[in-house]
């Protein structure tokens, strides 16, 4: 089957990503310094423009759905929410994000939980303000994964986005809102907003963000030059959906 341009870029990220994350480190991040751990996806600019278009504020009952590091999270405890919960399937990326809320003083204000999705949740957890910045790239049902860092990249039929919007209901507080990332190059925010109505909810385009980058940086494959312009630049963008119940 033929390779798309979500494709090449997917797997040009993962590779981007692969030093660091076998090795853990260190990231400058909204004037600030991030821990890394192995095996954990870092942040990146683009982790930046998510967390900054929040509406993050005092009172505000706060979880992350995959807080990879924990900036976000972080970022939303320092922002004065009331309560902040954060999962992540990845024991490792739990562990990164106790790390860093502690390093940035508000680790008694951020519960950090192992878990795929909500299934670590109870009843009794309901919040305000739900984020997450899941795999972008809609990947082909079939699609065989080399290494688990993958997942953060690729949802093979967006199975991981409609499980999200089948089990988030009970966890959303009345008024309450969804903020999630997606892509127009990368992905299909068409389906992903077709799902959410189906299962009761509005949509509406939060923010958006576009960058340029040399094809040439990814390899010239036959889906990154047909995507090129006249000067060989592509384009990614990020488009973060605002979610709420009907």
């Amino acid at each position: 089957m033929d390779r798309t341009f979500a494709d090449d870029v997917g797997d040009w990220l993962v590779a981007q990503a692969d030093s660091l994350i076998k090795d853990g480190g260190t990231r400058e991040l909204m004037r600030s310094t991030w821990s890394v751990l192995p095996e954990v996806w870092p942040p990146d600019p683009a982790t930046e423009v998510f967390t900054s278009a929040l509406p993050l504020g005092s009172g505000t009952r706060f979880l992350e759905i995959g807080c990879g590091a924990g900036v976000t999270s972080v970022v939303a405890a320092m922002s004065g929410c009331e309560r902040v919960v954060a999962t992540d399937i990845n024991p490792a990326a739990v562990a990164n994000t106790v790390l860093n809320a502690k390093a940035h003083d508000v680790g008694h204000k951020v519960e950090a939980l192992t878990s795929d999705l909500f299934l670590e949740l109870g009843p009794e957890d309901v919040f305000d303000l739900i984020v997450s910045n899941p795999p972008l790239v809609r990947a082909r049902e079939d699609r065989a994964y080399d290494r688990p860092i993958e997942h953060s990249v690729f949802d093979p039929g967006y199975a991981l986005h409609q499980r999200f919007f089948h089990e988030v209901k009970p966890h959303l507080a009345a008024g309450g809102h969804i903020f999630m990332n997606t892509s127009d190059t990368m992905g299909d925010p068409h389906s992903i907003v077709s799902l959410a109505v189906r299962m009761g909810f509005s949509a509406r385009k939060h923010h958006s963000n576009r960058i340029e980058i040399p094809g040439t940086l990814i390899g010239w494959t036959p889906a990154i030059a047909a995507a090129a312009d006249d000067r060989g630049m592509i384009y990614i963008d990020s488009s973060i959906y605002d979610f709420e119940l009907l």
